[in-house]
């Protein structure tokens, strides 16, 4: 598949050719990068111009009502939302999302670009783009996923981007730098669930003081989800890592399928050298959803909670908290091993918190991850399974 090179800023300061659009010029090299010299007009355009002045409201669509809600033609940008995707050359061919774990950090299908914050997003395009039932497409690496279409995006399989305890999965963007670091447990208490759209939970007690979570943050681009914070005590649990981010950008969206960014639960605390307290939850990541029109049907499912807290250890090793299964269940935390054991809080669900976790003699459970983040560009009203609630 032939793949376009990128443009890509910020939306708040959106690439903009210099000199603009239409400015006289002579040969090629008189165009910026993205522009060219058009003959039947003399002055730099977008690759494709016609010779005749093209104004926003003419250019072909679908819908053009539904375009212009996503898509700048005089800037010849893809997103009206955080970010805003500015491709170089024509977008020409459909995506068709396979099954695969794409690695946002080196995979081929990732398109290059320069802009003002170079390596921030791995970016994929189509015409259409389309994901067949039963098609799971699971995102890690150290970059955000986007995927854009010109036209309509039905996703009907599963985008994962989230975080899961088994195997160590990180999802795409997750644990990210600007993440607020929770102040330390002490004895055997247990760490604090990871914070970002909402509050993780404090860590349970132990012979010293939980960890209380940091505060939630709203985010001014698309980015990752924030880990959970280590329980305290000789063999304490690792606190869960945060979930991962995405943004799909199109002129009609319609899911049908899944798109989880959720955060992965908290390890319980070992039991090899001493009590010690259970991990956080982590956080759930973020999904940004930029179309004139979204659909979310009844088997559609969106979603970025907070994984369970970790149980903390005494005598037996704590069970680890859960991940995140369904948006309407919040993933419980570790429980089981011992009544003088604190269990781990269970991670959030819908606008709420993670739960703290439990004090208990030996040690402490980790608090549930906190709530990560959905936001909807143009603004409208989501119906279905969606959690936490759009903003």
């Amino acid at each position: 598949m032939r793949l376009a090179v990128w443009w890509l800023t910020l939306a708040s300061a959106c690439y903009s050719p210099s000199p603009a659009i239409g400015v006289p010029c002579g040969d090629q090299d008189a165009c910026p990068t993205g522009l060219v010299c058009a003959p039947t007009s003399g002055t730099c355009e977008h690759a494709g111009f016609d010779g005749g002045r093209q104004d926003a409201d003419e250019v072909d669509a679908p819908d053009d009502a539904a375009r212009d809600a996503t898509f700048d033609a005089q800037a010849g940008c893809y997103g009206v939302g955080l970010i805003s995707i500015c491709p170089v050359a024509p977008i020409t061919e459909a995506l068709v999302l396979t099954t695969q774990t794409l690695h946002t950090g080196t995979s081929p299908l990732c398109l290059d670009y320069t802009g003002t914050s170079p390596g921030a997003f791995c970016v994929i395009a189509g015409t259409t783009v389309s994901s067949a039932v039963g098609t799971l497409v699971s995102t890690v690496g150290p970059r955000p996923l986007v995927i854009v279409s010109t036209s309509t995006m039905t996703i009907d399989g599963m985008i994962d981007v989230a975080s899961h305890r088994s195997g160590g999965v990180i999802g795409a963007g997750a644990n990210d730098a600007g993440c607020p670091a929770s102040p330390a447990s002490t004895g055997s208490s247990g760490g604090a669930g990871g914070s970002f759209g909402s509050a993780g939970g404090t860590g349970g007690s132990s012979q010293g003081t939980g960890a209380p979570a940091a505060a939630a943050s709203i985010p001014t681009t698309v980015r990752g989800g924030c880990r959970g914070s280590t329980g305290a005590g000789l063999s304490p649990g690792g606190g869960g890592n945060g979930g991962g981010a995405i943004a799909l950008i199109a002129t009609q969206l319609e899911i049908s399928g899944t798109v989880n960014a959720s955060g992965s639960g908290g390890e319980g605390g070992s039991d090899l050298l001493d009590d010690s307290g259970g991990g956080g939850g982590g956080s759930g990541g973020m999904i940004l959803l930029d179309a004139a029109t979204i659909t979310i049907t009844a088997s559609g499912r969106v979603f970025a909670n907070g994984g369970g807290g970790g149980e903390g250890s005494g005598g037996n090793s704590g069970i680890p908290g859960a991940d995140p299964m369904s948006p309407m269940i919040a993933a419980p935390g570790g429980s089981g091993a011992q009544l003088a054991t604190g269990n781990g809080g269970p991670g959030s669900v819908g606008s709420g918190a993670g739960q703290s976790g439990i004090s208990a003699n030996r040690s402490g459970g980790g608090g549930g991850g906190g709530a990560g983040v959905i936001r909807v560009f143009p603004a409208q009203v989501l119906v279905g399974q969606v959690s936490p609630p759009a903003s």
